[in-house]
């Protein structure tokens, strides 16, 4: 893919609010084009996750702004105050040197224009920046939006991103087309493609040992229901080893609480680098349906029970979890439905269906973006 006399350079943006989801998957995505032989520069927005980055990755961490609470109402800075307008200034700063520095062939931005709108003009200044340098502007987001009350939000969505080159969708449209959560997609043309999910690299998996029940929370930030009812429900299923990982936003104390309840069949961590190996063994996946989880049970074509984290405001994961129950490839418990024996009941049911097959959905995000940004970066520089 790589000229090594002018590798690919990519400067990818991307701003995680709550969980960690979004960054791990700009991480991947940074991860392939590197191991092609390209070079990126990741530019971090939100808290420090501790997340090493790949070889070939510059990680470029700005001062983090975040969401105070799950309803993403209100953005606040590493202090817990509103981010001043000095921080703002400061972050555009950063970001516009770092690209005047790097050069890129792309920019890729993370889920703007179809989020993140409270960044708009941070991302404005960047997309100005790569027009006047005459880098490409590409758009990385997953396959399903969040719902708006407001279709209004929908046309404003469109048209930032008539500017764009490309829209890079993560997902199947098989399972879930893009045009299934943002109703205008039809009118962006052939600037839209769906990539496939991206998973990571299969590596060697060890599928023999499944015994465990693993229930993982993502980031943790919002995972103490679930977990706390995994709990319980380990009581009443007692023959199989459970571990359940918490998440490293997951509130210490709540952690304590947990692991002095836990009984001697059920592990407790906080957090594991080696998560798809552990899904990989895993004879059932327990998870709240966020992207990167969902996207590894399916690679490892290990059984999944999804109880997706939903509000007034969010239904995301609800609308990927219908979508993968749908097909057989779940079991659904919604969380207004959840208790220790109703996810006994789910797990149950996963472990009694057929185990799904990983070719059954397409996971080849990965290489197909990075292939996709090195036609785009070609093009352009022809």
């Amino acid at each position: 893919m790589a000229d090594p006399e002018n590798p690919l350079r990519v400067f990818f943006w991307v701003q995680h609010l709550l969980g960690t989801g979004h960054l791990r998957r700009a991480l991947l995505l940074a991860a392939a084009i590197a191991s092609r032989g390209g070079r990126v520069v990741l530019a971090s927005g939100g808290p420090p996750t501790g997340f090493a980055p790949p070889r070939g990755v510059e990680l470029l961490e700005l001062p983090p702004i975040r969401s105070a609470d799950a309803d993403f109402t209100q953005l606040i800075d590493a202090r817990g105050g509103p981010p001043s307008p000095e921080l703002w200034a400061k972050r555009r700063a950063m970001l516009r040197t770092a690209f005047a520095r790097f050069a890129p062939h792309v920019l890729v931005v993370e889920h703007w224009p179809f989020g993140r709108r409270a960044f708009t003009d941070e991302v404005s200044a960047l997309l100005a920046d790569a027009r006047t340098r005459g880098a490409a502007v590409v758009c990385s987001v997953r396959e399903v939006l969040v719902s708006k009350s407001d279709p209004s939000r929908f046309r404003a969505m469109l048209e930032r991103a008539r500017a764009l080159d490309r829209i890079l969708v993560h997902g199947d449209p098989a399972l879930l087309p893009f045009e299934a959560s943002f109703p205008f997609a039809a009118e962006l043309g052939a600037k839209l493609v769906h990539t496939g999910y991206v998973a990571p690299p299969p590596g060697r998996l060890a599928a023999d040992e499944r015994s465990e029940i693993l229930v993982s929370a993502g980031g943790g930030a919002v995972g103490a229901g679930l977990c706390a009812i995994a709990l319980e429900a380990a009581r009443l299923l007692v023959e199989r080893p459970w571990r359940l990982i918490t998440g490293s936003m997951f509130p210490p104390a709540q952690l304590a609480a947990l692991m002095r309840a836990a009984p001697a069949h059920v592990r407790i961590e906080r957090s594991r680098p080696d998560l798809f190996a552990l899904i990989a063994k895993a004879a059932v996946s327990v998870s709240q349906a966020g992207y990167n989880t969902v996207v590894e049970a399916l690679a490892a074509g290990t059984p999944m029970v999804l109880v997706p984290f939903e509000t007034a405001r969010e239904d995301e994961q609800l609308k990927r979890a219908r979508a993968l129950a749908v097909r057989g490839l779940a079991q659904l418990v919604r969380e207004k439905e959840l208790d220790p024996n109703r996810l006994v009941q789910a797990i149950r049911a996963a472990l009694a269906a057929p185990r799904p097959e990983p070719a059954s959905v397409r996971l080849d995000g990965a290489e197909r973006t990075t292939e996709l940004l090195a036609e785009l970066a070609g093009a352009r520089a022809g």
